[in-house]
């Protein structure tokens, strides 16, 4: 007999039915609503995040992940995380300079993404952008590309960052 899945629950105990309740040391001490103890689970962090769709002469920018860092390696539309007082156009601006030393125009916005890694989430907010100025150096990221959206299939990206592709491939994110 499976006592635990049948009689002895977590949440509503049958001590009157169960054939062990007079050894039961949770009933002597009247534990038995209160067992078993689960662990607090630590807060999940959420981060807010920004990403560029980033135009110049029908061609995508797109930026490599360092291969130390977290998704090392994939690609995505460059960007980073908001810091506080910031907008979310004065941070996507912020991390284009940081990661690629250039400046774009911000348009607007494409599609907001809620995705949950295993210790945090992000709600990615991107951005329709067209370059304005700078040659992009790879300072923060492991490379870059200027890509079709037709070439977009063929780079790995992330869950988050392959749903943008797939706008931008429906043109539906144009400039």
């Amino acid at each position: 007999m499976d006592l635990g899945a049948t009689i002895c629950t977590p949440r509503a105990p049958r001590c009157l039915l169960c054939p062990l309740s007079r050894m039961c040391a949770a009933r002597k001490q009247g534990l038995q609503e209160e067992l078993p103890l689960h662990p607090t689970r630590r807060a999940v962090p959420h981060y807010t995040v920004t990403a560029g769709v980033i135009w110049r002469r029908g061609r995508v920018l797109i930026a490599q992940r360092p291969p130390d860092k977290l998704l090392g390696g994939l690609w995505e539309f460059p960007g980073g995380k908001q810091e506080p007082g910031e907008s979310l156009p004065e941070c996507l601006a912020r991390e284009l300079r940081e990661e690629l030393d250039i400046a774009v125009d911000i348009g607007r916005p494409l599609i907001a993404i809620d995705h949950t890694y295993t210790h945090f989430s992000i709600t990615l907010h991107v951005f329709v952008c067209r370059h304005r100025a700078g040659a992009p150096r790879a300072l923060q990221v492991a490379g870059w590309k200027w890509v079709t959206p037709a070439e977009l299939a063929g780079y790995a990206l992330s869950r988050a960052d392959r749903r943008v592709a797939d706008l931008v491939a429906r043109g539906e994110a144009g400039p």
